[in-house]
């Protein structure tokens, strides 16, 4: 049956290729789904929406949390967007009634099934890789705040699709979900675990070179299951035939053998969950748009059961690398990693997927560290913090720096010392630029060093006028219109930096004034100062010593 996605949605119009660029190509204004892999159907080639990815994943709100990532696939036309619709449905609920468990009957809670785009036809509908604009927040089993990613895949074995694309979009989606579900058709069959060994490959090759295995749990939904005499709907029954499926026996082929071992080695957890058919209104009307009056109240109660399972706190699965849990922050690394290596004409060769893994693992290592090191730079010089003198900012960049560089060092990372070696040298780089910047902004607080080129400029005024006057005193013209050029000269300079710092515009010739009174202060001005000051404080304490003196012969 290809019935949920079967359907016509008003809300739906035009899904040509055209149109769907056109729709997914600027960042929605409420919540919604975004393309962040985009297809080119010409030279059948992805590319990553960074701008859109990093919008979604380094918001504030969100970017330094653990991250669940709920990812639908599988063939298409067979309704993973609708599926994943009812996900969608909860988690609005949810976060409307601030409640994990008690969610009442969010089920029923819109009239219409609205979100990822579904309609109907048989024609495909999603195209790439999508994701809802907008985290959730839910609390995990140790109610610590965890950010949801709903992600929806363009369907495999289309008309316009090459086995190719088919192969990258689910790779992309399997590695990075840490909830795979595998949307099939009335049974596991055959043909659907050798969809699947195109990457138990690259799972079995990363386990030689890191702990534990390299893809997280996947769900099996079988859709309009037939035969719940044979096993009941639900988990269950979804377990006792996926049993069944992946059975080794001796009267196998080894091929076979090998699938099912592979698979299970692929995955830390793999289940599965039997769905019963929503009802023939849904199969057959035109006008369906998720109306739960239209739906089999069995399909209901199967389906609330799943989406609650998988959303619980207590079953929330965070999404980690080689054992260490990933934030959305690194997330962004490992999409930028994980779409480097599909770019090719041919499929990656799992030593080239373990190795983007590794090096996305150490990117995502480097950019929590910089994080870690801008923040505690901000509690200590940011913006509202008053004015530090150097050497005490330097102070603070070297404690940071240490905690940074011990946040990474002691992050589980994948490839080894040496390999990480270099994404060191590249965090200490990227402290050092950052540290360059605070520094700048903690100058701009300096009201001295902010004035100092008006100070400057206006002393050398005085004191020019001054000489200027001495010598028209005492007669030496020549020698005082040198001085009446150089007055001019610098009353011209302080009119065009203030004019300069006013307007915006100017700025290099500005720029340059500032270098030159710099250049004055650090190499004559600064140096007459100091020995100015030597020289008074010497005076003063000679005064003190006499007087002192004095003081006592009188006594």
């Amino acid at each position: 049956m290809t019935y949920d996605n079967n359907m016509h949605s008003a809300t739906v119009q035009d899904i040509s290729p055209e149109s769907e660029r056109n729709n997914f190509s600027e960042f929605p204004s409420v919540p919604g789904p975004v393309r962040i892999i985009v297809p080119n159907e010409e030279d059948h080639s992805f590319h990553l929406n960074e701008e859109f990815l990093e919008r979604i994943l380094l918001n504030p709100r969100v970017a330094d949390k653990k991250v669940t990532v709920v990812g639908v696939a599988g063939a298409f036309r067979k309704g993973k967007s609708f599926l994943l619709n009812f996900f969608l449905r909860y988690l609005k609920h949810h976060n409307l009634h601030k409640t994990n468990n008690d969610v009442g009957d969010w089920l029923e809670s819109e009239p219409t099934l609205d979100g990822f785009s579904w309609r109907g036809g048989a024609e495909r509908d999603t195209n790439g890789i999508l994701i809802w604009s907008e985290p959730f927040l839910l609390r995990d089993r140790n109610g610590e705040e965890v950010a949801i990613i709903l992600m929806d895949t363009q369907g495999a074995f289309d008309s316009q699709s090459t086995v190719k694309d088919c192969a990258t979009i689910f790779a992309l989606s399997t590695m990075i979900s840490s909830v795979q579900i595998f949307n099939v058709s009335q049974n596991v069959q055959e043909d659907d675990l050798q969809h699947l060994q195109l990457f138990t490959e690259y799972g079995k090759l990363a386990l030689e070179g890191s702990e534990g295995k390299p893809f997280q749990s996947l769900l099996f939904v079988v859709r309009d299951w037939s035969y719940p005499y044979d096993a009941e709907y639900g988990f269950a029954g979804g377990q006792r035939i996926l049993d069944k499926r992946l059975e080794v026996t001796n009267r196998q082929h080894h091929e076979l053998q090998q699938l099912r071992k592979h698979i299970r080695e692929s995955f830390e957890n793999i289940r599965c969950f039997l769905m019963p058919h929503p009802g023939l209104e849904v199969a057959r009307s035109q006008h369906f748009r998720g109306q739960l009056t239209d739906i089999d109240p069995e399909f209901q109660t199967h389906l609330r059961k799943l989406v609650q399972h998988l959303l619980d706190s207590n079953n929330l699965v965070n999404k980690s690398i080689n054992g260490s849990p990933v934030t959305c922050r690194e997330l962004v690394e490992y999409f930028k990693a994980y779409i480097n290596i599909f770019k090719g004409e041919d499929l990656p060769e799992p030593k080239s997927m373990l190795i983007a893994t590794a090096e996305a693992n150490n990117l995502a290592a480097v950019a929590s560290a910089k994080a870690v090191y801008v923040k505690l730079m901000e509690e200590v010089c940011g913006g509202d913090a008053p004015y530090m003198n150097t050497a005490s900012l330097e102070e603070e960049h070297l404690r940071c720096r240490r905690e940074a560089i011990n946040l990474f060092r002691t992050t589980r990372k994948m490839g080894g010392t040496e390999f990480s070696m270099q994404y060191l040298d590249k965090l200490d780089s990227d402290l050092t630029d950052q540290y360059d910047s605070f520094v700048k902004v903690n100058n701009s607080k300096n009201l001295f060093k902010t004035m100092r080129t008006p100070a400057v400029l206006v002393c050398v005024m005085i004191f020019d006028y001054f000489l200027q006057e001495i010598f028209q005193l005492i007669g030496l013209d020549s020698i005082a219109a040198i001085f009446s050029s150089i007055l001019l000269i610098v009353i011209t300079a302080l009119s065009i930096w203030a004019y300069s710092r006013y307007s915006g515009n100017m700025r290099d010739i500005g720029q340059a004034i500032d270098e030159g009174v710099t250049w004055m202060w650090e190499n004559f001005i600064s140096q007459k100062v100091g020995e100015a000051a030597a020289f008074g404080i010497q005076v003063h304490s000679k005064i003190n010593s006499t007087s002192t003196a004095s003081a006592r012969r009188t006594r």
